[in-house]
């Protein structure tokens, strides 16, 4: 018998991959996980019947000789299969779009980075020409938006916008994707929301801003990883946690950050819990909103990766730089020639200063195109160092009117920095 199963805490792309995979594999049955998230709970209670999944409690797993593990990559995340984990005939195949923290060792992998699970198995049906109902698309849709924020969140990639566009030309419900999704706050959560704003507290790691959210809250209160990237975009925050106590067993760990600055997923790891890079929670026991607060500090410090350097991006200066005694009329003459705004002005290889276009054309409005560029350099122009960020070259891009950023060590230019240098670092923030 072959079974179908995901992690705890199922959440809309779990259960569509679960549900894709019934498809994909013929005769299976999904193994649904005891806890599921609140929404995931409603669809199941109007959609469940018509769904090939069981619970996972009475479930008998003797017969059981192949496993399908989707959205998951580690046994403690999957409910009550250990003794699956101990059988050395199994087969085991897995679906996966979680990169780091493996522990399953599958007989087959399908691991990939896209911001959905069921995007992987949506391009295996796709492929397969597997048949589908608008119900099932819908699910589908939902298992790809709630992992994507509707393709908002930067874990999105373009195979999701393509299966996307996939499952509305196959009759998938934008209504109630919507309905299912509805990201309006109650009073509850708004109060909750309030309090994150008002008590939160702001670290700052080098070129990093994260934000720590320590609360008690009311029993039985769900749906609070939406408040947490709320949170961490109304901020506009690297990162954000949001750690919650409902009671004196447990404290829920929910974080939301920039892949590229933090892996969020890692945190949560070495917490017991998982995820994404920008996405992830965990359960701290026993301990209380302010010690899990410190412990997430420690944590975050050791685990935010080094910001991209201007030292990797620069540019070699050489094509960047005019001698200081060279005239206006031939700084005129590259600036054309090489369709450049500016340019950085040496003496040998200290930086005196830039020269852009516009004082080539005060020059020649003068008659002055004859005269060293050394009396036009702009002396106070922005300086970096190479080991600075690419964020604070950014900044400072804004007032170099030479079109260029001087990279400088010890007063030498040692490279440069170009529009085209930061364009991709730009669109990573």
């Amino acid at each position: 018998m072959r079974i179908i199963t995901t992690h705890t805490g199922t959440d809309f792309d779990a259960l569509a991959s679960m549900v894709a995979c019934t498809h994909l594999y013929s005769g299976s049955v999904g193994v649904l996980p005891d806890r599921v998230n609140p929404e995931v709970k409603q669809f199941l209670a109007l959609h469940g019947s018509i769904l090939r999944v069981t619970p996972r409690k009475g479930f008998e797993l003797g017969g059981v000789t192949s496993l399908v593990v989707v959205d998951a990559n580690s046994w403690k995340r999957l409910d009550g299969m250990d003794a699956l984990a101990k059988r050395e005939e199994l087969e085991i195949i897995c679906w996966d779009h979680h990169m780091e923290g493996v522990t399953i060792e599958s007989t087959e992998t399908h691991r990939e980075e896209t911001g959905a699970a069921v995007t992987l198995l949506l391009e295996e049906m796709q492929r397969r020409d597997t048949p589908f109902t608008p119900m099932h698309a819908t699910l589908f849709l939902l298992g790809i938006y709630s992992d994507t924020g509707g393709l908002r969140y930067p874990s999105a990639t373009a195979r999701d916008a393509a299966m996307t566009a996939f499952l509305l030309d196959n009759g998938a419900d934008l209504n109630v994707v919507s309905a299912y999704l509805d990201d309006t706050v109650d009073d509850a959560h708004a109060e909750v929301f309030a309090a994150m704003l008002e008590e939160s507290e702001i670290v700052e790691l080098g070129e990093l801003t994260i934000g720590i959210s320590a609360l008690q809250i009311k029993s039985g209160l769900t749906s609070l990883a939406p408040l947490v990237e709320r949170f961490r975009s109304f901020k506009g925050l690297d990162a954000a946690f949001g750690l919650f106590q409902a009671d004196s067993q447990k404290c829920m760990v929910i974080g939301r950050g920039k892949p590229k600055f933090i892996d969020v997923g890692q945190i949560m790891r070495t917490l017991g819990g998982g995820g994404h890079p920008g996405a992830g929670s965990a359960i701290i026991r026993k301990t209380s909103p302010t010690e899990a607060a410190e412990q997430m500090r420690a944590l975050i410090g050791k685990s935010c990766g080094d910001n991209q350097g201007v030292r990797s991006v620069m540019s070699d200066p050489a094509g960047f730089t005019v001698g200081a005694d060279a005239t206006m009329g031939h700084v005129a003459a590259r600036l054309a020639d090489e369709n450049r705004t500016g340019l950085m002005v040496c003496q040998g290889s200290t930086l005196l200063g830039g020269v852009s276009g516009l004082e080539c054309a005060k020059a020649e409005k003068t008659g002055r195109l004859d005269v060293p560029v050394k009396g036009y350099t702009r002396r106070n122009i922005p300086r970096i160092a190479p080991d600075a960020s690419c964020r604070e070259a950014v900044a400072l891009m804004v007032d170099a009117r030479e079109g260029i950023l001087a990279v400088v060590e010890d007063d030498e230019l040692v490279g440069v920095i170009t529009q085209t240098d930061l364009l991709f670092e730009v669109y990573d923030f």
